[in-house]
């Protein structure tokens, strides 16, 4: 049985060191960890040596808990250097200013600073981070919330020399054919190294595409397939386009600022649609201000997108839409104040409920989804409405992942001056990805965690 050069130099040192881990024989023979790791291996199936498989942990700094150590708790850099005025502080000391008023050091009061604690105590943070390679499970849990540590698994292997590796007579084997050796045909008589795919190799990571970039591009696609055309619109909408056009009473509360972010100025809106729509909430609701209409803010759905696009439509006609939209949220496990929507509509006098109920089938058993349920619901701008659950096997339940349903005949007819069925339906990308990778909160999302992002499952 013949060897590799490298597992020789294994095994001639295991003669004398009998049990060793790759890391301590790498440094050692002064070669590559994974090498050694690979040939320990190969050495393992020819019953030379013994791999014991070790995983540890160790807790790492990141660059924010290396800035502390190095300049101090953010919250005591701003004690030293405090502002007199709430207005005065940068975006650079806001986390410091936030812990001093958490920990009680300092109160604001009427736009005022006002310092409660002249020197402040020595703080748990600091006793732990002063014995950071000895903490206790508390200390770790308290440095990680503040993101000053990350705990990074280990893995490495203790190798053990077997009776028969210790007895073998090494005989090295070749490796590589060269010509001199086809010319002379002696390449016959050669013992030439065995290669086994099942050997370990260094994980290598290649460049991706963020989850949600890659989502997006499926979800374009399954709409492309299916004959739709995409649309797009501004960021920066009137009240009109966001709520009016879409049946949405100017005294509803989604239209306060509580739930929307407005902008100064105002948008002009073409007269004689206004007119049109005008007429159609006076009918309904019995009020109308035209200067509401015109106030400016940041969109708060696509639907008004969809909107747009039906004032230039002739049906059939089949769109699409994806982008983000912005609502005054509170931001929490499944609730982001800036997220994607896509949002479908197909606009033709053949259409019925029966379509819609094909088309969400169609779409979401494209995205990985084959049990699905359709229930009635109720929204504000489509008369006939359904809400699409999806079956989670892994959570053992359903969740809600879009609305849907028929356009209201008081938001087609001032739009197209037709009455005729629209279909449509939305979701938010973010809880979709949420579901389909096995978050439990939206906001992993965007944390930039570089080891879920690696080996993150890919859309198919």
């Amino acid at each position: 049985m013949s060897v590799h050069q490298y597992e020789a130099k294994i095994l001639e040192a295991l003669k004398k060191l009998k049990k060793i881990t790759a890391s301590e024989l790498a440094k050692e023979l002064q070669l590559n960890r994974d090498a050694v790791s690979r040939m320990a291996y190969s050495l393992s199936k020819k019953q030379l040596v013994t791999l014991e498989k070790l995983t540890t942990s160790k807790i790492l700094l990141t660059e924010e808990g290396q800035g502390v150590i190095e300049n101090g708790l953010p919250e005591k850099q701003f004690l030293e250097n405090l502002p007199k005025q709430i207005s005065d502080v940068s975006a650079d000391m806001r986390l410091g200013m936030n812990w001093a008023v958490k920990r009680k050091w300092i109160e604001l009061k009427n736009g005022v600073i006002v310092r409660v604690v002249q020197t402040p105590p020595v703080t748990e943070e600091e006793r732990a981070l002063k014995n950071i390679n000895k903490l206790n499970a508390e200390e770790l849990v308290l440095l990680r919330k503040r993101k000053w540590v990350t705990k990074k698994l280990l893995t490495d292997y203790e190798i053990s020399i077997t009776p028969k590796g210790q007895e073998k007579k090494i005989e090295l084997h070749t490796t590589q054919v060269t010509p001199e050796m086809l010319l002379s045909g002696n390449f016959k008589d050669i013992n030439f190294a065995t290669f086994s795919p099942n050997q370990p190799v260094p994980e290598k990571w290649p460049g991706r595409f963020h989850p949600m970039t890659e989502l997006i591009e499926k979800v374009r696609s399954i709409f492309l397939e299916l004959g739709f055309t995409e649309r797009s619109g501004p960021y920066i909408e009137s009240a009109f386009w966001d709520f009016d056009a879409l049946f949405v009473p100017q005294d509803h509360p989604v239209r306060e600022m509580q739930d929307t972010f407005y902008i100064d100025g105002s948008t002009e809106v073409p007269k004689e649609l206004a007119d049109r729509v005008e007429k159609v909430h006076m009918d309904s609701w019995g009020n109308w201000n035209p200067k509401e209409a015109t106030r400016r803010l940041l969109r708060t759905h696509t639907t008004c997108v969809s909107a747009r696009a039906l004032t230039e439509l002739e049906p059939p006609a089949k769109i699409f839409s994806i982008g983000r939209v912005f609502r005054n949220e509170t931001v929490d496990y499944k609730h982001l104040a800036e997220f994607h929507q896509v949002e479908g509509i197909v606009y033709d006098p053949n259409v019925t409920l029966r379509d819609l109920f094909g088309f969400l089938k169609h779409f979401f058993s494209k995205l990985g989804f084959d049990k699905i349920r359709i229930r009635p619901a109720f929204f504000p701008y489509t008369g006939i409405s359904a809400e699409v659950d999806v079956w989670l096997e892994s959570k053992n339940k359903w969740m809600e992942l879009g609305g849907s349903g028929i356009f209201r005949s008081e938001l087609v007819e001032p739009l197209t001056g037709k009455d005729c069925p629209v279909l449509a339906w939305g979701l938010g990308i973010e809880r979709l990805a949420m579901m389909y990778y096995g978050l439990d909160d939206i906001r992993d999302l965007y944390n930039s965690d570089i080891d879920w992002l690696r080996k993150r499952r890919v859309f198919i």
